[in-house]
């Protein structure tokens, strides 16, 4: 027989100030009470075995089951592919994963075909065809596994297409021209928000990602020597999505604005507060200001911080970089990118080519037209 003082496991006991003792339960964030039996009885600890065995049926209610599309979920969240993204990936994978739980988390594996991907994507397709491109990439991440070891008989990705967007839809992430992005950093400053210029100017003049523009350190600003002992002004600094070493020197246009504008953070661009941005704030600051100087027609509607980084790789490459020197400066990890922006700019080059020739066949046809009036 249990003798009467016997403590019970998960038990708090809150003193009154009255003097008497109430019972709660508490195992890590989950409390509730106080109980109604007596400390150390017999039917204290079956009382808490009760709650126990509730807190467990409801734990395995909330569990995905093996074989379903939320255990291959579940699964995907502690795989090595996972923890190795980025944070801010992962964070944005995990929002995304816990949508497609929702959705479909509890169809068994093997209704997953081709057919049922289809339709999911269909689906998703009023959300926009970047939101649901998106949903279906994670979900093939998260299911990939189970396509290698059999538990999915075929491949239900292979041939599947990317859903289009609309023929009239904005192209994402618009490279922004000097003019939108002087008249940008004048309305900033305008409204006393250097912090928002400086992050406009390390996208542009930098070529940095969203998430080095939050980031970036005062401190990666270094003074070093070049080859011939000069001094120059270097940005040394390990990206966040990639975690790419960043060494190059600084844009001239960078180094004189950031001279200019207060530093008033640890790190070179900051919000409001004085504290470094997050991803999302700083594109809803970015957004307010482009709508502004949209309604004056100083720069087009839905430009983001992403196409700073757009405007830079297209500089590199109308001055004439090569794929390895893009590469260097905005810190890729395969020539793809670089390819990309080396041939927007060799098109941009052929066709104004092209336009010099039409423009010299116009100017010796009107040539001739004035010649033959005087004659």
């Amino acid at each position: 027989m249990e003798r009467a003082m016997d403590k019970v496991r998960y038990v708090q006991r809150i003193r009154r100030p009255n003097g008497a003792v109430d019972l709660y339960f508490r195992k890590g964030d989950h409390r509730e009470g106080p109980l109604r039996s007596l400390d150390g009885s017999p039917e204290l600890r079956a009382e808490v075995d009760a709650i126990l065995a509730r807190l467990a049926r409801a734990q395995a209610a909330q569990t995905p089951r093996a074989g379903t599309v939320g255990g291959a979920i579940q699964r995907y969240r502690k795989s090595a592919d996972f923890i190795r993204l980025a944070q801010s990936t992962q964070k944005e994978y995990e929002r995304l994963l816990t949508e497609i739980e929702a959705d479909v988390g509890d169809v068994g594996l093997a209704e997953v075909d081709k057919g049922w991907i289809r339709d999911l994507r269909d689906l998703w397709a009023p959300r926009g065809h970047k939101a649901t491109n998106d949903r279906v990439q994670v979900l093939k991440n998260a299911l990939m596994s189970a396509v290698e070891d059999g538990r999915i008989k075929a491949n239900p990705f292979l041939g599947l297409k990317k859903l289009a967007p609309p023929h009239d839809s904005d192209e994402v992430n618009l490279a922004w021209t000097d003019e939108e992005v002087d008249a940008f950093i004048v309305l900033a400053l305008q409204r006393n928000m250097p912090g928002l210029a400086r992050a406009v100017a390390l996208g542009r003049w930098g070529g940095f990602r969203r998430g080095t523009i939050c980031n970036i350190p005062l401190n990666a600003r270094v003074i070093a020597q070049d080859d011939d002992g000069l001094t120059q002004r270097r940005l040394y600094w390990t990206t966040e999505k990639r975690k790419v070493l960043c060494d190059k020197r600084e844009d001239s246009r960078l180094s004189a604005f950031l001279e200019g504008t207060p530093a008033r953070a640890l790190t070179i661009a900051y919000d409001q507060r004085g504290h470094p941005w997050k991803e999302r704030s700083l594109n809803q600051a970015v957004a307010r200001l482009i709508d502004t100087l949209a309604l004056t027609k100083r720069a087009r509607h839905n430009l983001t911080p992403h196409g700073l980084r757009h405007a830079r790789g297209l500089e590199l490459a109308y001055a004439g970089a090569s794929d390895a020197e893009i590469m260097a400066q905005l810190e890729h990890t395969t020539e793809r990118a670089a390819r990309i922006y080396r041939r927007q700019a060799e098109r941009r080059r052929m066709a104004d080519s092209g336009q010099d020739r039409v423009d010299n066949v116009v100017a010796l046809k009107a040539e001739r037209r004035r010649s033959s009036n005087g004659a």
